[in-house]
C-alpha cells in the first residue's frame, strides 16, 4: 500500500472514541509484516517499535479517532460508518506514520535512535495519551523525545509551522448549575430567578475576565445554556456549559477564582445557589525550545508569533519527555470538524519528509 491507499482505507473506516476495531485492524495489517515489534498498550492503541540497536528512542504519534459528524465531502471514499467522519485529519496523521513505518522497514530512513510509532485513540474525547503513558511504555523503550503533527486548514498548503514554548492551550470543560425558586411570573419578586442570575453572572464574568491584562492569552466562555420550563414561570434551574483555556497553571487558578467569586456575588444578589464543576482537561502544550531551534536547522519551518486556543492531549507526552508538535498547512480554509473537511494528499508527503529528517538528524 502507498500513502494514498492508507489515507483512503482509514478515511472509510472512521470510528470515534477509544474503541476503534476497524481502524486498529487496518493499522495492524499494515505493520504486522514489517521489521518492528507490535504492542497494544491500551484499548485500540497500536505501537510499533523499530529497534536499531541504540540506547534511546525517538517517538512519533498519530491520533486515530474520528468525529460524530455526517460527511458532506462528496469523496468517492466517504466514511462507511453513519454519522462518523475523519473531519480533523487524523486519517492523514495515521497515513503519514504508516508510510514512515514502510520506509523504516525498507531502510529508506537512516535513524540516529530507535523509533517508536504510537497510534493513539480517544484524542477527541477522553484523551488516550495519559493512559498510554501510564502503562510505562516510555520507560520500557527509553523514549528521549517525541514529535507529532496536525493538519491545519488556515495555514498555507504544505508549509510547516510551530513555535518555541506554548503552542496550544490548557483546557477544561466548566459547568455552572444555578438553583433557585420557581413562582408564577406575576409574582417573580417572591422567587429566585436563575435565568436572570445567569445573565448577570455571564455579563459580570466576561467583563471582569477582560480586565485581567496580566493574562495575555486566555479564554473563558460559555456556549450552552438550558433554563426554565414554561414562559410564565420563574426559572428554578439554569445550566451553563463552557470552556476555560489558558497557557499557565497560575493563570488557570486566577480565572477559576474569578469564576467562583462572580458566582458568590451573583448568589448574594439573586438568592440563588451556584455549583461550579470542572473536568481535568488537558495541560497546556509546551514545545521544547532547544528542539524547536534544532528543527529550524533541519526543516523549512515557519515560527508562529502567537499560540492557539485549540487543545490536544499530545501535551501529556510533552510533560513526560521533551518534544515538539508541528502544524502542517492544508491551505483549504475548511474548518477542522467541518463535514466538508478535506485536503490534498500531497500535503502528507511534506509531513513524511519532515518526519524522515527528524529521525535522521535528532
Amino acid at each position: 500500500m502507498e500513502l494514498t491507499d492508507y489515507r483512503i482505507a482509514l478515511h472509510r473506516a472512521a470510528e470515534t472514541g477509544q474503541h476503534l476495531p476497524k481502524t486498529k485492524k487496518i493499522i495492524t495489517s499494515c505493520l504486522e509484516n514489517l521489521c518492528c515489534f507490535l504492542e497494544f498498550p491500551w484499548e485500540s492503541a497500536v505501537t510499533a517499535f523499530f529497534d536499531f540497536g541504540f540506547d534511546s528512542t525517538i517517538a512519533l504519534r498519530a491520533d486515530m479517532d474520528g468525529l460524530p459528524v455526517t460527511e458532506k465531502t462528496g469523496l468517492d471514499f466517504c466514511s462507511e460508518n453513519k454519522n462518523t467522519m475523519h473531519a480533523c485529519g487524523h486519517d492523514g496523521h495515521m497515513a503519514m506514520l504508516l508510510d514512515v513505518a514502510q520506509r523504516l522497514s525498507r531502510s529508506d530512513i537512516h535513524p540516529k535512535s530507535n523509533v517508536l510509532l504510537i497510534f493513539q485513540p480517544a484524542e477527541e474525547t477522553t484523551g488516550g495519551a495519559k493512559p498510554i503513558l501510564d502503562t510505562g511504555l516510555f520507560e520500557k523503550y527509553n523514549v528521549k523525545n517525541i514529535f507529532g503533527m496536525h493538519l491545519i486548514p488556515d495555514l498555507p498548503k504544505s508549509r510547516l509551522y510551530t513555535r518555541s514554548g506554548a503552542l496550544m492551550a490548557k483546557s477544561c470543560e466548566i459547568t455552572v448549575d444555578i438553583c433557585g425558586t420557581s413562582v408564577h411570573i406575576a409574582r417573580y419578586k417572591e422567587g429566585a430567578d436563575t435565568l436572570a442570575a445567569a445573565a448577570f453572572f455571564l455579563t459580570r464574568l466576561y467583563d471582569e475576565a477582560e480586565k485581567l491584562k496580566d493574562i495575555k492569552y486566555k479564554l473563558l466562555r460559555f456556549g450552552k445554556s438550558q433554563s426554565g420550563s414554561v414562559r410564565n414561570a420563574v426559572s428554578a434551574f439554569t445550566h451553563l456549559e463552557g470552556s476555560l483555556r489558558c497557557f499557565d497553571e497560575k493563570d488557570f487558578l486566577t480565572l477559576y477564582d474569578l469564576t467562583e467569586k462572580t458566582a458568590k456575588s451573583t448568589d448574594k444578589l439573586y438568592s440563588t445557589n451556584t455549583t461550579i464543576t470542572l473536568n481535568q482537561g488537558y495541560p497546556p502544550l509546551i514545545n521544547d525550545s532547544c528542539l524547536v531551534s534544532r528543527l529550524a536547522q533541519i526543516l523549512e519551518i515557519d515560527m508562529l508569533s502567537e499560540p492557539r486556543m485549540i487543545t490536544d492531549d499530545f501535551s501529556w507526552y510533552l510533560k513526560k519527555v521533551p518534544g515538539v508538535y508541528i502544524f502542517l498547512g492544508t491551505g483549504t480554509g475548511i474548518d477542522l470538524h467541518s463535514p466538508e473537511f478535506d485536503f490534498d494528499i500531497s500535503v502528507l508527503e511534506t509531513g513524511v519528509s519532515a518526519y524522515k529528517k527528524i529521525i535522521e538528524n535528532l
